[in-house]
C-alpha cells in the first residue's frame, strides 16, 4: 500500500507542477476539512482582510471527509481543486492537516500559516500521536509528509506552545503566539447579548431556570449515548435545563424528558453564553468556557481508557479548574452547591490563552505582513 501512496503521489506532484507553472494571483486561500461551511475563525478573518486588504482575493474551501466511500472519492477530486488554488496563492491558511499542502513540494517563497482549529493545547494530537491510539498510521504519516510545510504555526499561549511544537514536527521558531478570532467572540457583550436573545426567543424555558451544558469531545468509534443519558438524568429536576452540545462528527442519542434539550440550533459558542455551568470531559470547550468565566465540572467516567490511549500534554487532574468524576450525582451535588472556584478557572485562561483583545486584527494584520513579505521568506525545514 505504501508503494501505491508513494506512486499516486508522484501523479499528483507531475500535475502540480504543472499548476505552479501558471502566474501567482493577489490571493490568500483559507482551507479546512473541518466542516463544509467557514468557521468562525475564517468569518471573522474574512470580513477583517476584506476591510483591510480590498484588493485581494479570498479563496475558501472548506470541505469534511465524511465517512462514505462517496465522500472519500469526492475528496479526492476536491484536492485537486486545492492544488490550483495553492500554487497561485501567495499565502494559504489551514486550521487542519491537508494533504495537497504537506505531501506536494512547494514553491519555496510560498507562505503557509498553521491557525488550527482549536485555543490551548489539552489532548495530544497530530504527530505527537502517530502510531497510537486514535492517531495516524506512521507509514501512512511519513508518505504524505504529515504537517510539513508550514511556514508559521499559531499557538495561544507561550504554556502551549512546545505543544504545538511537537504536534506538528518544528522548533519554537516556527511559534507564533497568537488567539484564534473566536476569543473576540467570546470577550464581546454586544455578541453575548445577541446570542442570548436569540436563544432565548427559541428557549424560553431557560429563563429562571440552571441552565447546565455539557459539551463532551470526539471519541472515535465509540457511542456515549448510554453515559450521556446517566448524566442527563442527574439534572431531571424541575430547576435544571441540561443541554448538550455534542460535537459535529459524533452521534448522540437516547430517551430524555422535557427538561433536556440536544441542541444543533446554536454553535456551542453561543450556549456557552445562556449556561450558568459547563460540564467538559477533554474537549477544548473548556478553553472558551474559561475565557467567559463560566463554572465548570468534568465528567470523566473513562479517564483510566481515554488518558491512555489519547494521552495529554498536561497534568489533567492537576490542571482542570474544577470537580472531576465518573458519578453524575457528584458532578450534579457540586453543581446545585455552585462548588467551583472561579479564580481557578480565570487563571487556567489566561495561562493558555494570552491574548485576549483584538484577536481578529491582529491575526488578519500578521497574514497580511506576511503576504505583503511574499518572496522575501524562504521556507526552512
Amino acid at each position: 500500500m505504501k508503494i501505491v501512496f508513494k506512486a499516486l503521489l508522484g501523479i499528483l506532484n507531475l500535475i502540480y507542477g504543472v499548476m505552479k507553472l501558471f502566474p501567482v494571483k493577489e490571493r490568500i486561500t483559507f482551507i479546512s476539512r473541518q466542516s463544509n461551511e467557514k468557521s468562525e475563525d475564517m468569518l471573522l478573518l474574512e470580513r477583517e482582510l476584506r476591510r483591510q486588504m480590498p484588493g485581494t482575493e479570498l479563496v475558501f474551501l472548506c470541505r469534511r471527509i465524511d465517512g462514505g466511500i462517496g465522500s472519500k472519492i469526492g475528496y479526492c477530486f476536491h484536492i485537486l481543486t486545492q492544488m490550483k488554488y495553492i500554487a497561485t496563492s501567495k499565502v494559504v491558511v489551514l486550521d487542519s492537516y491537508c494533504i495537497s499542502v504537506s505531501a506536494l513540494r512547494q514553491r519555496r517563497s510560498l507562505v503557509v500559516i498553521q491557525m488550527w482549529h482549536a485555543l490551548g493545547s489539552l489532548k495530544k494530537f497530530g504527530l505527537s500521536i502517530v502510531g497510537e491510539g486514535e492517531g495516524r498510521d506512521a507509514d501512512i504519516a511519513d508518505v504524505f509528509a504529515m504537517h510539513r510545510n508550514y511556514t508559521h504555526v499559531l499557538t495561544s499561549s507561550r504554556a502551549c506552545a512546545p505543544n504545538f511544537a511537537e504536534a506538528f514536527g518544528y522548533d519554537m521558531d516556527h511559534m507564533v503566539v497568537m488567539s484564534l478570532p473566536r476569543v473576540d467572540k467570546l470577550t464581546s457583550w454586544e455578541i453575548k447579548e445577541d446570542a442570548l436573545r436569540r436563544i432565548y426567543s427559541e428557549y424560553p424555558d431557560f429563563r429562571g431556570k440552571k441552565v447546565v451544558v455539557y459539551a463532551p469531545t470526539l471519541r472515535v468509534g465509540r457511542d456515549i449515548s448510554a453515559e450521556t443519558a446517566e448524566l442527563a438524568a442527574a439534572f431531571s429536576a424541575p430547576e435544571y435545563i441540561f443541554v448538550v452540545k455534542k460535537h459535529p462528527l459524533t452521534d448522540i442519542d437516547f430517551e430524555h424528558g422535557e427538561n433536556c434539550i440536544i441542541d444543533d440550533r446554536f454553535t456551542t459558542l453561543e450556549m456557552l453564553f445562556a449556561a450558568d455551568c459547563v460540564i467538559c470531559d477533554y474537549s477544548a470547550v473548556i478553553f472558551e468556557a474559561a475565557i467567559i468565566g463560566k463554572p465548570m465540572f468534568f465528567y470523566t467516567f473513562d479517564y483510566d481508557t481515554y488518558g491512555v490511549e489519547r494521552d495529554f500534554y498536561i497534568d489533567y487532574r492537576a490542571e482542570m479548574p474544577g470537580l472531576m468524576s465518573p458519578d453524575p450525582q457528584m458532578l450534579e451535588r457540586a453543581v446545585a452547591n455552585d462548588d467551583c472556584d472561579l479564580s481557578r478557572v480565570r487563571a487556567f485562561a489566561h495561562k493558555y490563552v494570552e491574548n485576549q483583545e483584538n484577536c481578529t486584527k491582529k491575526l488578519a494584520a500578521f497574514i497580511e505582513e506576511q503576504y505583503r513579505q511574499y518572496g522575501d521568506k524562504k521556507l526552512e525545514k
